[in-house]
């Protein structure tokens, strides 16, 4: 016999001579067996070739369903349970002679069927003479010729020297036959082992052994153990090599505070602490709060030794020192309190709001920008008073309120005024004449003043047809419609009405010193065909249309005008077909629903792109396309189409969207009554009424060359569209904010002698007709309401608004 073979679930294991007594059971023992628990349950031991198993103390164990209470020697075919397992034995042919084999039975998971119960007292190999090989005892007695001994004398000498003899031959016998092999380690030095048929025969660096199959280990301190099985042949000079693999190091890491680890850009866990890794260079990246990211290149030797590695952190934070006068403020970085001054504080790397508060004095603010490392004091910070509060009301409410000359908003208005100081302040409403007070407040006071306005009056004449139509103003009866009205010098809704005709409605604003005429023809209801047409309608994205009253007027301006250009020649229009034209212009946010990728941009340090202005940046086709993709959403038919490369109006023109045309956009702009136009968004006269519309003003002078002097609207570009009072109308902005595209060719002028009904420009040109001051104007001929430019790239103070056809 020639050992042992444990077959088991993940492979098989031989035993030598020398691995006997093998121990078997649970957890600890050479072989494992599912279901016992920890420790040796049985021992497997080998006697003159022959096998026996043996319990352990206390230990049940059965063989072939019986208990073992001592040795018994092993055959073929028996089974030992242990537990829930079982091994069991057989024999087999191997390649150095018969072995036995152990197979290995797992039955912790229940699917082995227990061993059968055998009555008491049957036995067990070798533990009586029932299953042993009888011998019987023979009694014999010597013959007379062999009553006399014979005795063989052999010398000490001859025996040494026949047992020498037998050495030396079987020595020569080994060296004729046996083969020579060199096995070479890596590390070289490397401790050998070979299992396999003696003699095994080692001298310098070879191994002279007899052919067969042999197992070579190799162990060296610091590497895993490694081995081959080889199959030595009688080939000369075989040489077999044997790689062992270096054991892992450990990295113990110290740093001050706890910090992530990663390696080779995996994480490994938090540090301080000992990690495992392969021999060989590592990144190792640590990152830690309040400091800054540590990365490093190390060598790690393995080997199962320990390598301490103790980076130097570099702080991501600096020392901050804030001193104010008086001291005791409270000093909150990034909103959240820090201490009190004077005070000395850590704040990490970047930008953080810092702020003082103080009772009794005004805050301080500031931004602080710190960089890791670099120390930075603030102050003495000198802490101001608290400003003094006004709460100023007005009679009527709704007053613009300037203070030194800035607008702060309307009433009722709660003001912070700095204490100790003259303040002169302004109260303006349209219709009121202007108020202003100057005081002066403590620090910390409060203070409720309320300023009377004294009304500012003008007349309207009203003459309607039938003359017993009645009258109504800002939605209160004033009896018969033809009468002289004394009215506020304010914007009024004129309403005209008697049963079975159509109302009469316009919205005035009287002015002082001078009377003004209203005439009014109510229509029947048979004639009220387009009054019913709806007053306004709305688009998709909830941009309001209003639908302008159609009439006739003088187009252009008199040689006389100041201001005037050449380009406004004076000729006659007539509006038949009914139109609506957008009551504002086109904001960003709507025009972004059609083209998301559209920015108008900034100018200076203001913004031009916020989604209540107007856009702007857009050509005229730009805005031709917009009308277009507005028409396709809601169903209508469009108003552009492409010809030659370019788009150009459809004709006959149809209901969709569209710009307005250049007679359109100037009647809806001057329209002040049927019968009389103004010159200026604001009116007839210079200079620039306060807060009527977003022109280059003094806040502007940053950023443009020319403004308006004393004239402040609060925005130096363009500003949210509506934000400025409507003109008779109810359109805003027709006069500043942004400049507008119009749908008409651009030309000098039109000669012609008969009025142009619904003109919708001229057949050619190259460039269209741009309407309106902007942000920018600042000129008298840019104000007018009868100026006219053109182009057709894009500004940044153009935009557009829209129209269409109501049938």
């Amino acid at each position: 016999m020639s050992g042992l073979i444990v077959r088991e679930a993940l492979g098989e294991r031989r035993f030598a001579t020398a691995d006997f007594p093998i121990s078997v059971g649970g957890p600890g023992s050479t072989i494992l067996v599912g279901g016992c628990l920890p420790g040796v349950h049985a021992y497997i031991g080998l006697h003159e070739e022959q096998l026996f198993v043996q319990p352990a103390e206390d230990a049940e164990v059965l063989l072939n369903g019986l208990r073992l209470t001592s040795s018994s020697w092993l055959r073929s075919g028996d089974v030992v349970n242990l537990g829930p397992s079982r091994l069991c034995i057989a024999r087999q042919d191997g390649r150095f002679g018969e072995d036995f084999v152990a197979r290995v039975d797992d039955g912790s998971s229940g699917n082995i069927t227990a061993p059968p119960i055998i009555a008491a007292g049957a036995g067990i190999h070798g533990e009586n003479d029932g299953e042993s090989e009888r011998i019987d005892i023979v009694d014999f007695r010597r013959s007379d010729a062999d009553s006399t001994p014979r005795r063989f004398l052999v010398s000490p000498a001859r025996a040494m020297m026949g047992i020498a003899a037998i050495v030396v031959a079987a020595a020569l016998w080994f060296m004729f036959t046996a083969v020579s092999i060199s096995v070479v380690t890596d590390p070289a030095q490397a401790r050998l082992d070979l299992d396999g048929p003696a003699p095994i025969v080692r001298f310098g660096g070879h191994v002279l052994l007899r052919s067969g199959s042999y197992r070579i280990r190799a162990q060296q301190d610091g590497y895993a153990s490694a081995h081959i099985d080889v199959t030595v042949t009688k080939e000369p000079n075989q040489r077999f090599r044997l790689e062992l693999a270096k054991l892992p190091g450990r990295l113990q890491i110290d740093v001050p505070v706890s910090a992530k680890i990663e390696v080779d850009g995996k994480e490994q866990g938090v540090a301080p602490g000992e990690f495992e890794l392969a021999a060989g260079r590592h990144t190792v990246s640590i990152t830690a709060p309040r400091y800054r990211p540590f990365s490093d290149t190390l060598e790690i030797e393995g080997g199962g030794k320990t390598q301490v590695f103790s980076p130097q952190l570099e702080p991501d934070w600096a020392l901050v020192e804030v001193k104010s006068a008086p001291p005791g403020a409270e000093v909150r970085v990034d909103g959240r309190r820090v201490g009190v001054t004077p005070l000395r504080t850590e704040i990490l790397a970047g930008s953080h709001p810092l702020e003082l508060r103080l009772a009794g004095f005004k805050s301080w603010t500031t931004d602080v920008q710190i960089e890791a490392g670099q120390p930075v004091s603030l102050g003495p910070i000198t802490l101001g008073l608290p400003d003094g509060r006004l709460m100023l009301h007005s009679e009527p409410a709704g007053a613009g309120v300037s203070v030194a000359g800035v607008y702060r908003g309307q009433t009722p208005l709660q003001l912070e005024l700095r204490p100790e100081l003259p303040h002169t302040i302004v109260l303006t409403r349209p219709g009121y004449a202007s108020a202003s007070r100057q005081l002066s407040l403590r620090a910390g006071e409060s203070r409720s003043l309320s300023i009377p306005l004294e009304g500012v009056f003008g007349e309207i004449e009203l003459h309607a047809q039938p003359s017993d139509a009645q009258l109504y103003v800002d939605g209160e009866a004033r009896g018969a419609a033809n009468q002289t009205l004394r009215l506020v010098a304010t914007t009024h809704e004129i309403v005209i009405r008697k049963a079975g005709f159509v109302d009469f409605k316009t919205s005035v604003t009287p002015r002082p010193g001078m009377r003004q005429i209203v005439e009014a023809k109510l229509p029947t209801v048979e004639q009220s065909r387009l009054a019913a047409t709806p007053a306004t309608v709305q688009t998709k994205d909830g941009l309001q249309l209003r639908r302008m009253p159609i009439g006739r007027f003088t187009m252009g301006s008199s040689r006389r005008e100041p201001g005037r250009r050449a380009n406004e020649a004076q000729r006659e229009v007539e509006f038949k077909r009914s139109y609506y034209i957008s009551v504002t212009e086109v904001t960003n946010a709507q025009f972004r629903r059609f083209r998301s990728s559209h920015r108008s941009g900034v100018i200076g340090q203001h913004t031009l792109d916020l989604d209540n202005q107007p856009v702007v940046g857009v050509s005229w086709g730009d805005a031709a396309q917009y009308c277009n993709w507005l028409s396709q959403q809601e169903g209508l038919s469009p108003a552009y189409e492409s010809k030659g490369g370019r788009l150009v109006g459809v004709e006959p023109m149809t209901t969709g969207y569209r710009l307005p045309t250049d007679a359109e956009w100037e009647w809806a702009a001057r329209y002040e009554t049927a019968t009389r136009l103004r010159r200026y968004p604001w009116g007839d006269t210079l200079p620039v009424v306060p807060r009527s519309g977003n022109y280059a003003d003094a806040t502007a002078r940053l950023i443009l060359q020319d403004v308006i002097p004393e004239y402040d609207d609060g925005f130096a570009a363009s500003a949210p569209v509506g934000r400025f009072p409507p003109n008779p109308l109810g359109l805003h902005d027709m006069g500043g904010n942004v400049a507008e595209w119009v749908h008409d060719l651009y030309t000098v002028g039109l000669s012609t002698s008969q009025p142009a009904v619904d003109p919708m420009g001229p057949a050619e040109g190259r460039q269209h007709v741009i309407r309106g001051s902007s942000w920018r104007h600042s000129s008298v001929t840019d104000l007018r309401l009868s100026a006219r430019d053109f182009g057709d790239a894009a500004r940044n103070d153009i935009g557009f608004r829209i129209a269409r056809y109501a049938q």
